[in-house]
């Protein structure tokens, strides 16, 4: 087949030519969206999680682009350690409202641009081209404190919204790599925004690993009662038909049922390796209908390419404490999490103690997480099976 007209893309963040499996969220988020355009009103704020692979950051992409069509106030960020949020956040609402100024009266975004450059010289952001000279607003997000500034600036987002009859959304993707204060700092503001009446129309959807929820409770108390959780798993058997067999009807050929089997199977509803197997397959077959030989063929070299990529550089930023770590945890748990007590036996380790260190950098490396106290799993689907293969 001509790989040109290929429609699967496998690739972080890249989005699949159809979102099989997110129907419901979707369809929630348009509840909120007409809530907010016909009756300018908020609703509670999103917390999605899962596992690497599942779609959390096409899904924060599609938000954003509906919010977008809609003319909303958007600012969409990704947090990097080692880089401020606030720094990221002010960059991405800036250029948001470099493009509202063009649309709108500038008279109704002009409180909200001066709160705005409080808050960025309260934090010493640095110069962020906002394309007016425009005067801070004194007493607004000028305390220097994150969590009041951010709230100060998430009020006269939600105000200048609904001003202009419109909402305004912020997306934060890999939340769980913010710092303790900048979680607390993004409820606090949430919380506030949570307490008008009518509710701003501003709506928050932050996405992360499964430890996401536990540690916003830990930075803030009542953060485990203020957002909505919405987790993303692997797609169930309808849904991972859906993802190999529509994009190729839709470009004139067909999977054999043989062959749509083998290719699902081997997939086992991993969204990511759904996309790495259709393009596979794809690539390999001959014509425009997909053998057994060809989900065969494409199945292997689909699993070449994770393995080369997704699963070896994960195992090649492991220490050889740490690898010895995630062997245990492959071989005890099969994909599933294990009791770090269970780990330290099998180990041979005196106790659960002497696996903090490892365990801990492997959490911070993004390899591993605590899906509840005293227990690790791997935050990649299918890695397990990795390392048993080839380590």
């Amino acid at each position: 087949m001509d790989p040109v007209l290929n429609p699967f893309k496998p690739g972080a963040g890249q989005r699949p030519p159809i979102l099989a499996g997110r129907d419901a969220l979707l369809h929630d988020f348009d509840i909120v969206r007409r809530r907010i355009t016909e009756l300018g009103e908020g609703d509670r704020s999103w917390i999605l999680t899962g596992l690497r692979g599942v779609g959390k950051t096409v899904l924060i992409g599609e938000l954003e682009r509906v919010a977008v069509n809609a003319e909303w106030l958007v600012a969409k960020v990704e947090v990097r350690k080692g880089h401020g949020l606030a720094d990221e956040l002010a960059t991405r609402l800036a250029a948001s409202l470099r493009r509202a100024q063009r649309r709108f009266d500038p008279e109704k975004l002009e409180s909200l641009l001066r709160v705005f450059k409080s808050f960025t010289a309260s934090l010493k952001l640095g110069v962020i081209n906002l394309g007016v000279e425009i005067t801070p607003a004194a007493g607004y997000a000028d305390t220097g404190r994150l969590s009041t500034d951010l709230t100060d600036l998430f009020v006269a987002l939600g105000e200048a919204a609904r001003g202009l009859g419109v909402g305004g959304l912020i997306l934060v993707d890999e939340l769980q790599d913010a710092t303790a204060e900048e979680m607390a700092a993004i409820s606090t503001a949430i919380h506030q925004i949570s307490q008008t009446s009518p509710m701003l129309p501003l709506f928050f959807v932050g996405a992360g690993l499964p430890s996401l929820p536990s540690q916003l409770a830990t930075a803030n108390s009542y953060a485990e009662r203020l957002y909505q959780y919405r987790t993303l798993s692997v797609l169930d058997a309808a849904n991972s038909r859906a993802a190999l067999m529509q994009p190729v009807i839709e470009r004139d050929a067909v999977w054999d049922e043989d062959a749509l089997e083998v290719a699902m199977a081997a997939a086992n509803g991993y969204p990511y390796f759904l996309q790495e197997v259709g393009k596979a397959v794809w690539n390999f077959a001959d014509g425009p209908r997909f053998t057994v030989e060809d989900a065969k063929v494409g199945t292997e070299i689909a699993r070449e390419e994770v393995n080369a990529g997704l699963y070896q550089s994960r195992w090649d930023r492991a220490t050889p404490a740490q690898r010895e770590l995630l062997r245990a945890l492959a071989n005890k748990g099969h994909g599933e999490g294990v009791m770090v007590r269970e780990l330290a036996r099998a180990m041979k380790k005196p106790n659960a103690s002497v696996l903090s260190v490892p365990r801990d950098e492997l959490i911070k490396k993004g390899l591993v997480y605590a899906p509840e106290r005293g227990v690790l799993a791997f935050t990649v689907p299918g890695f397990h099976q990795f390392i048993l293969n080839q380590h």
